[in-house]
């Protein structure tokens, strides 16, 4: 038996009638009939006599009228705290990226606080993975899967790298060399301590004919060396083409891929904002 069922309940046992129960509920009185008697089947008892002057409860039906006002109660009590409620769920998400994913974000901030501007955003740019259990952050935004059951991830898209230069360096040396003649030249490396683009580091180590003398471990870090005529470097699309001091390198093998996805603690995705901040993410093009 359910509030529904003691709603229905409740209003013919007050009213002593079907059609004055029934208008309470907001319900026609067939209705309330064909509902009363799945009630009264699904308890194994008639709870009410039907006479001419109205329903009366029957002895089954009297046991149940103290027990339907003490959740009637209840019920009320819920209405009045309802407000409270609401004032105490989340209005701050924190979001954990990396310099990558920070840069996005931010590229979207108008976006992103039209569609949340009742919810305080904190963005926390680190390299490390918070602790999710410990609430170190909300929502996470990465490019690799967690093994972790408590953590529920969502792919929301994918991330290009391919090859890029300054125009300068283009123009004077790189313009029509072929991809072999490409894996001679001067690159810009990642360290091997630190390691925060395993993927890149690989390709990067992979593809070049000759060690790198130049390596940074940002990716703000790669894009400015580039800018500045240093080498080669692989940088994110959306990131390197905001600049026009910078110029992809054309190569047919030059392309790396990988998939974006947001990373929520299982509990939290209870939480109104929660849901409608990875909403809101997801929406972001």
């Amino acid at each position: 038996m359910n509030w529904g069922d003691i709603q229905l309940f409740e209003a013919a046992s007050s009213s002593g009638s079907l059609t004055a129960g029934a208008k309470a509920l907001g319900i026609s009185q067939p209705q309330m009939s064909r509902r009363l008697r799945a009630l009264e089947q699904s308890v194994g008892a008639r709870l009410f006599d039907r006479t001419p002057q109205g329903l009366r409860p029957t002895a089954a039906g009297a046991k149940l009228i103290p027990l339907a006002a003490e959740m009637r109660d209840a019920a009320d009590a819920v209405l009045r705290i309802k407000p409270d409620l609401k004032s105490a769920a989340m209005t701050v998400v924190r979001i954990s990226v990396d310099e990558i994913r920070e840069r996005f974000l931010t590229l979207h901030l108008p976006e992103l606080i039209s569609a949340l501007p009742d919810i305080e955003i904190e963005i926390v740019s680190e390299q490390r993975h918070p602790d999710h259990e410990w609430r170190m952050t909300d929502i996470q935004i990465r490019s690799c899967l967690s093994d972790s059951e408590t953590l529920v991830a969502r792919r929301i898209g994918t991330t290009a790298f391919r090859l890029y230069t300054s125009t300068t360096l283009f123009d004077s040396r790189i313009r029509g060399l072929s991809a072999e003649a490409l894996r001679e030249q001067g690159w810009i490396g990642v360290p091997p301590d630190h390691l925060w683009h395993p993927l890149l580091k690989n390709w990067l180590d992979g593809f070049f004919l000759h060690p790198s003398t130049l390596r940074l471990n940002t990716m703000t870090g790669m894009l400015n060396a580039a800018r500045a005529g240093a080498g080669l470097a692989m940088l994110p699309d959306f990131m390197a083409q905001e600049y026009d001091d910078l110029v992809h390198v054309p190569c047919e093998d030059a392309l790396i891929e990988t998939a974006e996805y947001i990373i929520v603690h299982r509990d939290l995705l209870r939480e109104p904002a929660i849901r409608r901040a990875v909403d809101a993410i997801v929406s972001l093009k």
